[in-house]
């Protein structure tokens, strides 16, 4: 089946973007980060703020990827076989 994909594909593909402050963090399925941008208002932060921002979103965006591997995840495992968090 053409254009179908694979659980694996699925997950891999998973990207999750948090902006804020200039900054804007996107992320894998693990939370590592794939891509980072900052704007003018980010540069004007001070060194220990924007670090601050940077984490905080990547977090964000960590648990908005990670809730979406569970849904696609959660389509194929028999209903109460996934522990809620």
């Amino acid at each position: 089946m053409a254009g179908v994909m694979g659980l694996g594909e699925r997950l891999d593909a998973i990207r999750r973007e948090a902006s804020a402050s200039g900054v804007t963090v996107v992320v894998d399925l693990h939370g590592k980060p794939v891509d980072l941008e900052f704007t003018r208002e980010a540069l004007s932060l001070r060194p220990d703020e924007l670090a601050g921002v940077v984490r905080r979103l990547a977090g964000e965006a960590a648990a908005a990827a990670l809730a979406d591997g569970m849904a696609v995840v959660g389509e194929v495992v028999p209903d109460g076989w996934l522990a809620e968090a």
